[in-house]
């Protein structure tokens, strides 16, 4: 390349970057245009993983835990810490809960197909 050519982007992308910066002789940080380009700033609702997330919580995860005499028990001490094995134990309790009441194994079905299965 020669030396106008880099010489000529160079100084093109010199002022194109500073115009965006100083758009309306606003720093970024007043700049509004700026700002609704991120989501950090812009963002007002919940996403469809949230709202489906925030769903499952109240109506599978809490009402099938706090069922449980223990998970009762621990959550009485309102000044408690958290601990990683009182998610553990909500956890043990919703998927012996969730096992029995709903879900059915598929073992039988995986067993009974002709090569994955062990039944011939």
């Amino acid at each position: 390349m020669n030396k106008y050519a880099l010489l000529t982007i160079t100084t093109f992308s010199l002022l194109f970057f500073t115009s965006c910066n100083s758009k309306d002789g606003l720093s970024p940080a007043q700049n509004k245009a700026s700002k609704d380009v991120t989501q950090a700033t812009s963002h007002k609702k919940d996403g469809a993983m949230q709202k489906s997330l925030d769903n499952w919580l109240n109506k599978e995860w809490t009402p099938t835990v706090e069922k449980d005499e223990t998970v009762k028990k621990t959550n009485e001490n309102k000044g408690r810490n958290f601990t990683l094995q009182e998610y553990v134990d909500k956890a043990v309790v919703f998927s012996r809960e969730n096992n029995e009441s709903k879900m059915e194994s598929h073992k039988e079905e995986m067993n009974s197909l002709p090569v994955v299965g062990t039944v011939k």
